[in-house]
């Protein structure tokens, strides 16, 4: 195995990202190709399948000219994005992405047809606005003269899987993410899918995630025949590269959207409907994940629209200038909806108790707060709060010391920060482990440094974390007139 080499493909919602690691999953070799999200009304995103299609072709071009030889190719991507194409695999429509959220008449519409506890039953998750079912249900219902071609349909890892090899299939990891799949036992639940108006044979099989489901027949010659593996949604694929693999460490990924993913060694319905149980990339693995809309988005959101050229690192200085609790100024990040824990696409982003003592250091400094108590919010919903299990922290986010501090302060918890090699890597480690099943063994993330909570502002996030899941309560009526 020792001068084996591996390629992961990652179709991200920025670009898609190629990764060659070799036996000891070192990165030898990594490139990003671009491509731009369409926004064509608020709440819809939108992205054309054959610009992921360009951006392979230029990939698996740079990787050839790397003259790095590849044993096996995983794929990995963003989940629940769907794909709907006609009988030749080609798209009929915009894909619509994982954090587009137009069907939250699908959403009712599931819910008062079967009922809560019905549909917690047979899949251990409610329906979000997120899954592809619901993306589905709103094509069905809204663009009816599309949906009479559609005779497949896939998630975005998923079609390039079927560009590389010709092959229509699914793995546990991104089919959990679909709510057609029976997750308890790892399967399509076929009767469902009938229900739905989902013929099986539009999605194809469903495998475990380190299967080899085809060989690829793209790009330049050096490159095919490689046998290419199911792969695995993107945090699921993120979470081997870190190690959060077993029930002992929680992750928290602080990007664009944050996430707390917790493995679980069978399958269990979460304590809460916003919480989603999912199989993990590892076979008789499952693991349960809390998603905030714009965590990291939401610093993003304010630096884009009132920096006034300052750069983010001038911003960090100036919120160290406020003080822990921003003297009272709440931020509720809920600019896009949210899910875990308040389950509510029509919920916004609020402000609460600005009053003419505040300054541009606490606005800033109360949106990074505002954050970290959602993530808090996710973990205590989650049941995983104050267990003594090691909690692991990746994502933009946590490069900010103060970011990583205040995490560390809201939670209580000292945070080990890990470098995170990607969902790529995550994918090529699956394409590792496809041919040599004992490799996972050796993964071991790199702790950069430890982040440890301040006891003295304890008390002080301990009462705003009881303002920020009241303040919601008493707003949420406003956002459901």
């Amino acid at each position: 195995m020792g001068q084996s080499r591996f390629l992961g493909l990652d179709v991200g919602t920025q670009g898609l990202k190629g990764v060659i690691i070799d036996a000891e999953g070192q990165s030898l070799w990594q490139h990003t190709v671009p491509y731009s999200t369409l926004t064509p009304r608020a709440g819809w995103n939108e992205q054309h399948p054959e610009d992921w299609q360009k951006a392979l072709t230029t990939l698996l071009d740079q990787v050839a000219e790397s003259r790095i030889p590849i044993e096996a190719i995983g794929l990995t991507g963003q989940m629940h994005t769907s794909v709907f194409c006609d009988i030749d695999g080609n798209p009929l429509r915009p894909a619509i992405l994982w954090s587009d959220t137009r069907g939250s008449e699908q959403v009712q519409q599931l819910l008062a047809r079967y009922g809560e506890s019905t549909l917690w039953k047979r899949f251990g998750n409610l329906p979000l606005v997120n899954y592809t079912l619901i993306k589905c249900l709103w094509v069905q219902h809204e663009e009816p003269e599309i949906w009479k071609k559609v005779a497949h349909i896939a998630v975005a890892k998923d079609w390039i899987r079927f560009l590389m090899t010709g092959n229509w299939g699914s793995e546990v990891g991104d089919a959990s993410g679909t709510y057609w799949l029976s997750v308890a036992d790892r399967n399509w639940d076929n009767a469902w899918l009938e229900e739905q108006n989902l013929p099986p044979e539009w999605i194809g099989p469903v495998v475990e995630s380190n299967v080899v489901v085809g060989t690829n027949r793209l790009g330049p010659k050096a490159l095919q025949g490689i046998p290419v593996v199911a792969g695995s949604g993107d945090q699921p694929a993120s979470a081997l590269g870190t190690g959060v693999v077993h029930s002992d460490t929680i992750g928290i990924s602080l990007g664009t959207s944050g996430v707390v993913f917790w493995p679980q060694p069978k399958f269990d319905p979460p304590p809460h409907a916003s919480i989603h149980a999912f199989c993990h990339a590892l076979p008789n693995q499952w693991y349960w994940m809390g998603v905030t809309q714009a965590a990291a988005y939401s610093l993003t959101w304010l630096h884009e629209r009132f920096a006034g050229g300052a750069s983010y690192d001038d911003w960090t200085d100036e919120a160290r200038t406020a003080p822990a609790g921003s003297d009272g100024l709440i931020f509720l990040p809920y600019l896009n909806g949210e899910r875990a824990p308040i389950n509510d696409p029509d919920a916004r982003g609020v402000w609460f108790g600005l009053s003419s003592a505040h300054g541009r250091n606490h606005l800033i400094r109360s949106v990074l707060e505002g954050v970290a108590l959602s993530l808090k919010d996710v973990v205590v919903t989650m049941g995983a709060e104050g267990q003594n299990r090691r909690v692991v922290a990746t994502g933009g986010g946590v490069k900010s010391a103060l970011w990583s501090q205040m995490l560390a302060d809201v939670l209580g918890s000292p945070i080990d920060i890990v470098e995170d090699p990607g969902a790529a890597v995550g994918a090529a480690r699956l394409a590792q482990v496809s041919q040599f099943p004992d490799a996972l063994k050796a993964i071991a993330p790199t702790v950069t440094h430890t982040v440890h909570p301040n006891s003295a502002v304890r008390a002080t996030y301990d009462e705003a974390f009881a303002q920020y899941r009241a303040l919601y309560q008493r707003v949420k009526p406003m956002f459901h007139p």
